[in-house]
Order: structure tokens, then sequence, then C-alpha cells
């Protein structure tokens, strides 16, 4: 097992179950969580290190004690702090400010591993300008097409956006009016997960945000959420029936035979309520 570098790592405490794996097994095989919590001064909570590993917010103080006790050194704290405030960030503006201090620092650039996708998918107006412009003709008013959006979007928001698609190749002007260089965009394979779950996260507050509106007025919307028990082979059929289904979403927006006149955000999820026997031992 080989000493885990902090910049591998998108996740804070994926970070530090790999350090405690390397410690207790290559360094002090007698080291335990309970004596981890201890040298971080609470010799009266065993199970602090346990309770942080399984999602326990860490406070400023800790984060400190966590950068003295794994040994790291200036640039890597800097790292592994800006990692903490992406990981607990309560917002989607704080999310994403640490994003790009987690990018900036990372000595091991995600850019270099997915191209220009982080930059791409850090901010959500990227995205959604660049579904705008396939609603009606743009042929550079800012303003026009910022009031399309139910999003809060500025008219000088979406020129700037609009200079970092262009600098991508995601956007182009033909015969005078702007257009997305592709109709569709995928993911890919490349994408790191912790960029993806980023785009993810704002998507899904969009989503909280628009359900706190009352509907009167607005454009129509579709929620339905089911929760289901079911085995293991049963989960794996509904996976494979979401990705058919994302996929038949995608075809039907790129062969729809009228023009785009709307932006809608469609979101299919599957999520985690409990722990199968094999997690709890």
């Amino acid at each position: 097992m080989n000493d885990p570098i902090v910049y591998e790592f998108h996740d804070f405490r994926a970070w530090l179950a790999a350090w405690f794996a390397y410690q207790s097994t290559e360094v002090e095989p007698e080291l335990s969580k309970s004596e981890v919590s201890r040298r971080l001064g609470l010799p009266r909570t065993r199970s602090y290190f346990t309770d942080v590993l399984r999602g326990k917010i860490v406070s400023p103080v800790f984060v400190e004690r966590f950068v003295e006790l794994t040994e790291l050194n200036r640039t890597e704290a800097k790292y592994f702090r800006a990692l903490v405030r992406f990981g607990q960030a309560s917002d989607p503006r704080e999310r994403e400010e640490a994003f790009d201090d987690v990018v900036a620092l990372n000595r091991v650039p995600w850019a270099k591993a997915a191209g220009d996708s982080w930059e791409y998918y850090k901010d959500w107006r990227n995205q959604l300008v660049r579904a705008l412009l396939l609603v009606g003709e743009c042929t550079g008013d800012w303003e026009a097409l910022a009031q399309k959006s139910l999003l809060p979007i500025s008219a000088v928001e979406v020129k700037k956006t609009m200079a970092v698609l262009e600098r991508l190749g995601m956007v182009a002007q033909v015969d005078g009016v702007w257009k997305p260089a592709q109709p569709s965009l995928s993911t890919g394979t490349g994408l790191s997960e912790k960029i993806l779950r980023q785009a993810q996260m704002v998507q899904l507050e969009h989503i909280r945000d628009d359900l706190l509106h009352d509907s009167d007025g607005r454009p129509p919307r579709k929620v339905t959420t089911t929760l289901v028990s079911v085995s293991g082979a049963g989960l794996n059929r509904i996976l494979v029936r979401m990705d058919r289904l994302r996929s038949e979403i995608r075809a039907i927006a790129h062969r729809d035979p009228s023009p785009a006149d709307r932006v809608y955000l469609v979101a299919i999820a599957a999520v985690p309520l409990t722990r199968t026997r094999e997690e709890q031992s």
C-alpha cells in the first residue's frame, strides 16, 4: 500500500479514510480510530473520527487539527481545507466558490483528465446559456437572452458565459446567429465523478427552488417520487431502465421535428435510504 496523495482525492473524507488505512497498515499497526480521536484532542470521545468518516461536520478548529495530525505541508493543507469547504458547503454559491478553489489548488489538475469539461460543468450558467441558444435566435442581445430564463441570470453574466463557451468551442456564430456547436452534449466517460456531482447538486437545488414557488403563473412542472423496497437484482433492473429512459429522453429532444421553444431540467435519481447487511457488518 502506497502513502495516499491528497491531490488525488476529490473528497476529504475519502482522503482521511485512505490516510488512516495506510497509517494503521504500514506505519503504526496498533493505530485505532479511537486513538486518532485522542490525538485530535478528544480523549473521552472514542467515536469522533469514525463519525467524521460517516459524515459528521468538521469545525474549522478540527480541520486544523487534522492538518497537523496528517502532517500535510503548506500547499497540501490549503488543498485539504478547500476540499472540506467544498464537501460541507451549505448552498450552491458557496459550493461553487469552494469548487473553484479545489480546482485551482490541485497539483494534478482535473483539466488534464477531463479536457475542458471541468470548466464547463463547474458553472450552471454555462449549461443554461447553451440551452437557451437553442430556443429562438440570438444575435447578441444578451438582455433578451437573460429574460428568457426563470433562473436568476443577468445580461452581464450571459455575456461572460458566452465568452467562456466560445473559448471552449461550444458555441459559434453562423450568419450572425449564435448557436451551440453541437446540438447535444454528453458527459462521456472521462469526467471526474466529483465534477459531475457538483453539477448535479446545483441542478437539484434548482428543482428544490422551483418547488418552493407557487405554480400559479409559471410554466407547468411535473415532479414525481416513489419510495420502494427492492432486492439487489430488482435495483439493477431499475438502474438499467433509468439509463434507457435517459437515452430515450435525449433522443426525443434530438429528433424533435418542431423548433425548441422552452428549456426544461429533467432529473432521474435513485438514492439509497438504507444500508445492506454487508455494509452494516
